[in-house]
């Protein structure tokens, strides 16, 4: 009736470690008009070939080295997110985050010590997170979003994740290193978008790190 004479569906059959992904295709032939219509069904096994684009999707969308999500792909979700966020009358922040002189670990200790550090880095992040989004924003540089919070309570969690990294010695080498961060603040409000509010603590970050560094700033209009 609707003119739709094939399709075709995609689901999981069964559960946990014996779970599959399957097909389902329909075509609907009407052999006259006015007449029956008949409907030929196929199930088709599709599971290695739908967990390789699963896989795919995933690598495109993560950065390599954490596992985080990338900036491309995060740019992409967060703008709908916030839009809701706001919309139920919640409040949230972003907090950009900058590894203090983080070239001199590279330069003391090498890439992969520097490699290792943002891995570590991006776990504590992660860890103190769990209910909001973790970025890897590019470089040296991470992306919180966080959502339904108040502005002590960003702050306080700013200032949280930022004393575990001062504090957490990277396994590297005989003894290890220690990183430092500085952290740029900024309630996002209804009338800005994903670029302005990062911009807004972006800015801030700049001036925590022209000021002294392993800190964390609101940007000076809040």
């Amino acid at each position: 009736a609707d003119g739709e004479r094939n399709d075709s569906l995609e689901y999981r059959l069964g559960e946990n470690d014996d779970e599959r992904w399957m097909e389902l295709s329909y075509r609907m032939v009407q052999l006259e008009e006015g007449g029956n219509v008949y409907a030929y069904l196929s199930v088709t096994d599709i599971d290695e070939r739908k967990r390789r684009e699963l896989d795919l999707e995933n690598k495109a969308e993560h950065d390599a080295l954490t596992g985080l999500l990338n900036r491309q792909s995060a740019s992409l979700r967060m703008t709908d997110a916030l839009e809701r966020t706001v919309e139920h009358g919640y409040r949230g922040a972003f907090a950009i985050i900058d590894l203090d002189d983080f070239k001199q670990v590279n330069d003391t200790y090498g890439h992969d010590a520097g490699d290792m550090a943002l891995v570590c880095i991006a776990n504590i992040l992660e860890s103190n997170c769990r209910r909001h989004r973790v970025v890897r924003w590019g470089g040296e540089e991470f992306l919180l979003i966080l959502f339904n919070v108040t502005k002590d309570e960003a702050y306080e969690l700013s200032e949280k994740v930022r004393r575990q990294v001062e504090q957490f010695v990277i396994p590297y080498g005989d003894k290890g290193f220690s990183c430092t961060m500085t952290l740029g603040l900024h309630i996002f409000h209804e009338q800005e978008g994903l670029e302005e509010g990062i911009g807004c603590a972006d800015k801030a970050l700049y001036y925590g790190k022209r000021h002294g560094k392993n800190q964390s700033v609101w940007y000076k209009e809040q």
